[in-house]
């Protein structure tokens, strides 16, 4: 919550929406992949697994700040993107997308573990999170976004 406000500020105060979720997005990519390689490692090495636990929860707070802390970046500029006679349909298009992906994300799950376990989940999610990486478009030059 606390990262969800700051990144507001900082990107009003920045002109640097588009720059901002882009990053959002790559660290989003890093951090589930790196959850991904460290849940792997930990079944691989169990004799590491009183090191690599902890290490797995706060990669785990980490990846979650880092999906979480952009999404009213995003629609603000979603909303300034769509315009002033388009942004009612352009918000409430993107969030019944976000409703589908949160009703079939936890469908997805189970399947994901019977076939590659917890390393396969978070690799989807780094999966996912790539995809959405070239969505957020590169400000224009010699202006920043609005």
């Amino acid at each position: 919550m606390v990262m969800r406000v700051w990144s507001g500020r900082f990107t009003d105060r920045r002109g640097n929406r588009r720059s901002f979720l882009r990053l959002c997005s790559a660290l989003s990519v890093i951090a589930f992949a790196a959850l991904g390689l460290l849940v792997l490692a930990s079944a691989a090495m169990s004799e590491w697994q009183p090191i690599l636990s902890p290490a797995i929860l706060g990669l785990l707070v980490v990846a979650g700040v880092c999906v979480s802390s952009w999404h009213g970046v995003a629609y603000t500029e979603l909303a300034t993107l769509a315009g002033a006679n388009h942004a009612g349909t352009a918000l409430g298009l993107a969030n019944s997308f976000v409703f589908i992906v949160f009703f079939l994300v936890p469908i997805a799950i189970p399947g994901l573990l019977v076939f590659w376990s917890w390393t396969g989940v978070w690799l989807a999610a780094a999966f996912c999170a790539l995809i959405a990486w070239p969505i957020f478009l590169r400000p224009e030059h010699g202006r920043k976004s609005a």
